[in-house]
């Protein structure tokens, strides 16, 4: 009797489980989302496509996603989904789920809308030419692949935690920042890391090593619905050998009004994310 109860049970709830999966897909609003997602995003001047379209399990699916703006295609992926976990969910919790491919890497990350532990991020194999971002925003040809692991707690004040980068193989050349070039540069060592504290981001001090050069990146971070248009405050520290210099001196007699110290280049980053610019 015992067991048969059980398993009773056990068919009403797998019964409940696919009516509400079900009534989801049926009546998940994609239209509404499409047009909120559109209204929030064209408020910086920026559009995605194609539209969004339903799965089976309630969430997002896009298949060759593209995010744009006036400038171009900044980002782009073959395949992304966005679901809602459901054992979380029995639990009180609620997460999401975000998947995207990226050429032949991949990003996943969860992020819960309530509790202590907020988000968790695993970056790899993303190869950086596979980004629109720097070639219809900064002109240039980029090379090196991404990896990025992290996670955020959940505080009174906002978000907290570390998200850790590197780019393996890093190269590029033609970057131009407003009327200043950047030097050229390749197979660089690089590794940094964002600390958000509070809600605020910051990048901390991500480290170029290459060949006869050293940069340092660090300032924060814009983050939050209008990201696109926060002014940067960030600072460029690159210290050139001077054998590198002198392959490169037209850049560097650019640089010079940056020179804070013989052989070290202070360059501030201001704009926006969407035209950055050294001033």
């Amino acid at each position: 009797m015992k067991g048969a109860v059980l398993a009773r049970r056990i068919a009403l709830l797998a019964a409940g489980l696919v009516l509400f999966i079900s009534f989801c897909y049926l009546f998940f609003p994609t239209t509404k989302i499409d047009a909120m997602i559109a209204a929030a995003l064209s408020r910086q001047s920026l559009t995605l496509s194609p539209p969004v379209h339903k799965m089976v399990l309630p969430g997002l699916s896009w298949d060759n996603l593209v995010l744009s703006s006036g400038q171009g295609p900044l980002l782009s992926s073959e395949r992304t989904r966005i679901r809602v976990l459901l054992l979380p969910l029995l639990a009180g919790r609620a997460v999401i789920s975000g998947v995207a491919t990226i050429g032949k890497g991949h990003l996943d990350l969860t992020y819960a809308l309530n509790g202590a532990d907020a988000l968790d991020l695993d970056a790899n194999g993303i190869s950086l030419a596979d980004i629109p971002f720097f070639k219809s925003v900064l002109g240039a040809q980029v090379s090196g692949n991404l990896w990025s692991k992290g996670s955020l707690q959940r505080g009174k004040k906002g978000l907290s935690g570390d998200l850790k980068l590197e780019v393996k193989q890093l190269a590029f050349s033609g970057v131009k920042l407003g009327a200043f070039p950047l030097p050229d540069v390749a197979n660089l060592k690089t590794q940094g890391m964002v600390r958000v504290t509070d809600g605020m981001a910051r990048l901390e001090s991500f480290s170029l090593e290459g060949d006869g050069i050293y940069m340092r990146l660090s300032g924060a971070i814009p983050s939050g619905a209008n990201a696109a248009q926060t002014p940067l405050d960030m600072r460029l520290d690159i210290m050139p050998k001077p054998e590198f210099l002198e392959k490169q001196k037209v850049v560097f007699m650019l640089l010079a009004k940056f020179m804070t110290s013989p052989g070290v280049y202070s360059v501030p980053i201001r704009g926006t994310m969407l035209k950055p610019q050294i001033l």
